[in-house]
């Protein structure tokens, strides 16, 4: 369902006595963007600064401005960022020098793998689609538009690119020649995603420069030139996303290097802790919709406010399974509720520091934005069958755009269907509690749904969200439990 997005505004049910336009959870996140990282002033200062040093877009060395400067370039007050960058220090990520030529210094991180571990491989392999796409759509239209001198441009970068000595002088050497090619391609709009994306990368594209590796890198961005040069304009959307898959590819490879076990690892040996956590959900959302039936059951005509008393088991759940579960509360069947034809009392995570936030979604079925959650699987098939289901992974297009599992259990009251109690479960998150347990493992492994959809995989180039032929390959499943039983641990090495 992907539910787990803040708005900071409480949802307001349908037509009747309330009016169900207004703004939505995605009409938010479209106007003001994703909020990962909210919580305090000087905690956002700290990670976005910190996130900066770690993806190599501040350098190691650097002299931050004066601090009245960077507050008010960040948008705070002096104290606040003060207070963040206390954070950054503790951290070691930055020092201060007193004297003449003292000030603010960035460190670059001791792991030089720390800015990968930023990424699951989730959110590499999709990036890798986003610049694919970019890249090739700018590559074709740069050959069927570019003049000489366009192309000049690009050889002078490529030349650049070829001297480049260090990882992030060849890192910005192909960043620059990147956005050379949206440039010659007369799009503004491409030219400042192709930026956006590489400064989102950082200098994670430099790993992938040494040596061999950056000749052979020299070379591809050269034939791409000669194909925008001679108008061969799919042949350069070709090369350009061949170029961007190649590296995301190598960019997963590393992330999925055997490293030392951790605690976690250790302690599930013999299963797969985090799948044990979605049989635990599922045991917690069970508890949720026996608290949901017995609640409607005491109340002749339930009212939108009468839910208010499943709040306490909803926060609890939030809090006591932070890091996995991003959202989650009661779905209520249609009819149910006198003030309200349609409601989803449903809650995000809270930011560190924070509360929960509502979700809010448009229940009116007149609007053009009109949610009707009814046919979709996580409610439908509880509502037929009156069992648990595991649904997903999918991108809730039509709520958040996030790529989650729904798990969902059944509420009766009065001997009657009468909702869900549901939780979402981010890909990316089981993915990083997977992959550990995954990399143990002897060959090549896949975690799959029955029906072929990859959640986590230890080969690169089939990454979360992939389609994988199950027929031939040996699978078992992963737990004894429905509905987690669905899934299937599927062996590789046949092919």
């Amino acid at each position: 369902m992907g539910l787990g997005v803040k708005t900071g505004r409480d949802a307001e049910p349908p037509s009747g006595t309330r009016s169900g336009f207004g703004l939505t959870t995605a009409t938010a996140r479209l106007l003001l963007g994703a909020t990962e990282h909210s919580g305090a002033l000087a905690d956002q200062v700290s990670q976005r600064l910190g996130q900066a040093i770690r993806l190599g877009l501040l350098i190691d060395g650097e002299r931050l401005p004066a601090e009245g400067e960077l507050a008010t370039l960040m948008g705070v007050s002096t104290v606040t960022l003060r207070e963040g960058l206390s954070t950054l220090r503790a951290e070691g990520l930055i020092e201060t020098r007193r004297g003449r030529h003292g000030g603010t210094f960035v460190r670059a991180p001791e792991d030089g793998r720390a800015p990968l571990r930023l990424f699951s491989v989730h959110e590499l392999r999709e990036l890798g689609d986003h610049r694919a796409a970019v890249s090739g759509s700018a590559a074709r239209l740069a050959a069927e538009r570019c003049l000489p001198g366009d192309v000049r441009r690009l050889t002078s970068q490529a030349r650049r690119l070829e001297a480049a000595r260090t990882a992030s002088e060849r890192r910005r050497a192909d960043t620059q020649l990147a956005i050379a090619v949206a440039a010659a391609a007369q799009s503004s709009r491409l030219t400042r995603e192709e930026a956006n994306l590489h400064a989102e990368l950082g200098d994670l594209l430099g790993m992938l420069m040494a040596g061999k590796t950056h000749r052979e890198i020299v070379a591809q961005r050269r034939e791409l030139i000669a194909a925008i040069e001679t108008r061969s304009a799919e042949r350069a959307r070709a090369l350009a996303e061949r170029h961007v898959e190649a590296q995301t590819e190598r960019l997963i490879a590393l992330q999925l290097e055997p490293r030392a076990k951790s605690a976690a690892a250790r302690e599930s040996e013999g299963a797969f802790g985090a799948l044990a956590e979605l049989d635990d959900v599922f045991d917690a959302l069970a508890e949720l919709a026996d608290r949901f039936g017995s609640l409607i059951e005491k109340r002749p005509a339930p009212l939108v406010e009468d839910l208010a008393g499943l709040h306490e088991a909803i926060f609890a759940m939030l809090a006591s399974r932070s890091g996995l579960i991003s959202g989650t509360g009661v779905v209520t069947a249609p009819a149910l509720l006198a003030d309200a034809p349609r409601w989803l009392e449903w809650w995000s995570a809270p930011s560190p520091g924070g509360r929960p936030d509502r979700l809010r979604v448009n229940l009116d079925p007149s609007a053009p934005d009109f949610y009707d959650y009814t046919g979709l699987d996580w409610f439908a098939t509880p509502a037929a069958t009156g069992a648990p289901h595991l649904a997903g992974p999918f991108v809730d297009d039509a709520c958040t755009n996030l790529y989650a599992l729904t798990l969902a259990v059944p509420a009766r009251a009065r001997g009657a269907f009468c909702g869900v109690a549901a939780a979402d479960v981010l890909v990316s998150s089981l993915e990083r509690r997977l992959l550990p347990r995954l990399a143990e493992l002897a060959t090549p492994t896949a975690l799959a749904t029955a029906e072929g959809r990859v959640i986590a995989s230890t080969v690169p180039s089939l990454a979360s969200g992939a389609r994988l032929e199950l027929a031939g390959r040996p699978a078992v499943p992963v737990s004894r439990r429905a509905p987690v039983a669905s899934l299937r641990l599927v062996t590789l090495a046949a092919g």
